[in-house]
């Protein structure tokens, strides 16, 4: 059986629709970035907004294990600072989530830190070389913690 231009062209149209919805199926949805940081003696729950870069992820991941470690480093044991910063990691379901835009830290309905991946990534961890005090990560995490008391 000897097939038209006009039959070959609509045998193709069809092969093309259909691989082009087997394609479409076959992708599933971004997924939220997961993963843990250490401070304080704690495992913290971290995640991120889907649409955040995986190398953007790890950066503001490191930078914010960075902040927490220090903060650690420098609340002494049995002291108020330590003893807050202890009592909002140990609420029950408290995690870190990472969002898009620049907000810096703050506490959500369920008393979880919220933060912008632009404020991760346009801001040092800790106190370097030059750099002011009040533009690190570190300090504006303890001064919601602590003056503000966010997450009592």
């Amino acid at each position: 059986m000897k097939k038209t231009n006009k039959q070959r062209a609509l045998l193709a149209i069809t092969a093309i629709f259909a691989l082009a919805l087997t394609a479409c199926g076959d992708t599933d949805p971004p997924q939220p970035h997961e993963g843990t940081i250490n401070a304080f003696g704690r495992n913290i729950t971290v995640t991120g907004d889907a649409s955040i870069s995986t190398t953007n992820w790890n950066t503001a991941k490191g930078k914010l294990q960075e902040a927490m470690q220090d903060l650690d480093l420098y609340a002494p044991e049995d002291s108020e600072p330590r003893n807050s910063f202890v009592n909002m990691l140990d609420r029950s379901g408290f995690a870190i989530i990472i969002e898009t835009g620049n907000a810096s830290p703050d506490a959500n309905a369920n008393k979880q830190m919220t933060m912008g991946i632009n404020f991760l990534l346009d801001n040092d961890a800790i106190v370097t070389d030059e750099n002011d005090l009040i533009q690190t990560i570190a300090y504006v995490i303890s001064q919601k913690v602590l003056a503000d008391k966010a997450f009592e």
